[in-house]
């Protein structure tokens, strides 16, 4: 059984800025910490190292914070009408009409015979 032959190029190393990735602790010193992911299955605590300065293993979603995509960036982004900012503006927007509307019933500004809006009412106590 001789070594397999294995291209230059597959030897070859990048660097953790090259490749976005978290680098890993030096687990042979013993001073790591272990992940704190529960495995689902067997409920005891995953084996992993955790990454640095991160909770969990680079299998449980350790990630730099730089490497996140957010917003226009991100390659789910399609319009941004379903982004925070977004719905917090339809939320306060409904909330302005919902009470414009109970004011002109309590004034008696609406046309005889009308009734109230139909539907949900707006929660305005999210933020």
């Amino acid at each position: 059984m001789g070594a397999a032959y294995l291209p230059s190029t597959c030897l070859q190393r990048t660097s953790a800025d090259e490749r976005n990735l978290v680098p890993l602790p030096n687990i042979i010193s013993g001073k790591t910490q272990r992940c704190t992911a529960k495995c689902k299955a067997r409920g005891d605590q995953c084996r992993n190292p955790a990454s640095f300065d991160m909770p969990v293993c680079r299998y449980h979603g350790s990630r730099k914070a730089s490497t996140i995509k957010r917003g226009a960036n991100h390659p789910q982004y399609r319009h941004g009408g379903e982004t925070l900012e977004a719905k917090a503006e339809r939320r306060l927007m409904s909330a302005f009409f919902h009470n414009t509307e109970n004011l002109m019933f309590a004034l008696g500004m609406t046309a005889p015979g009308s009734t109230r809006t139909r539907g949900r009412k707006p929660n305005i106590s999210k933020g």
